[in-house]
């Protein structure tokens, strides 16, 4: 995972089991990688542009991240 990357949040079976469909097409930083060493859950905490449920930090799977086209 590219940290400090611009991405966009894309539909995915990991994010609809986490009940986050809506945010689907948000954008965002990735600021953190945890997906290091880990076999399941892997994924990023990404800093929103807009808030989604007043929330602008949230767990992201990694299968839910595409990297924004420079």
């Amino acid at each position: 995972m590219i940290k400090n990357a611009y991405i966009i949040i894309i539909t995915s079976s990991e994010l609809s089991d986490m009940r986050l469909e809506e945010v689907a097409g948000y954008r965002g930083i990735l600021v953190e990688d945890l997906s290091q060493d880990r076999k399941t859950n892997r994924g990023g905490l990404v800093l929103l542009e807009k808030a989604y449920m007043d929330e602008f930090l949230w767990f992201i799977p990694e299968e839910s991240i595409s990297y924004e086209e420079t």
